[in-house]
């Protein structure tokens, strides 16, 4: 009984993973570029870094430096040295990754809006809430083991 609540709580995470993976594939990117898109749009105008972008992702360095240079060969990105820390890059759209970030996780941002909008807000907030508590007492848990 209980193994089935777990399983299909992880059903429902990777039905929604899978909805991110198949819009990412059918614009040509990967789901970390595209995720990296969509953090670099939710965060507006403030400073990202790699580091930044391996932590929200929970994605590798390798991985996300393979798609950060990517990025800048097709003109979509451009680094600076981050004033605040001389050894770190800070991540900026050039005037054309902006547009083309925008024109695809806007129309993203609406498809999810709507889907939310489908939804009781108590409804979806008992859930996101529910989530959390079994993703905090299962890390918990699993940082219990090395005890």
């Amino acid at each position: 009984m209980v193994r089935d609540r777990i399983d299909r709580m992880y059903d429902s995470v990777r039905k929604v993973n899978r909805a991110y993976e198949i819009w990412a594939s059918s614009h040509g990117l990967s789901s970390y570029e595209m995720q990296i898109y969509y953090e670099m749009i939710k965060n507006g105008d403030t400073a990202i870094t790699q580091k930044d972008l391996c932590l929200m992702l929970d994605a590798p360095k390798t991985s996300i430096n393979s798609i950060i240079k990517k990025l800048l060969q097709s003109g979509s990105i451009r680094m600076n040295v981050n004033p605040l820390n001389k050894r770190e890059k800070v991540i900026f759209f050039t005037d054309t990754g902006r547009k083309f970030a925008k024109e695809l996780i806007s129309q993203l941002f609406r498809y999810e809006e709507e889907a939310a909008a489908m939804i009781n807000g108590d409804e979806m907030e008992a859930a996101t809430e529910v989530q959390n508590r079994f993703a905090d007492i299962l890390l918990e848990k699993v940082g219990q083991e090395d005890e």
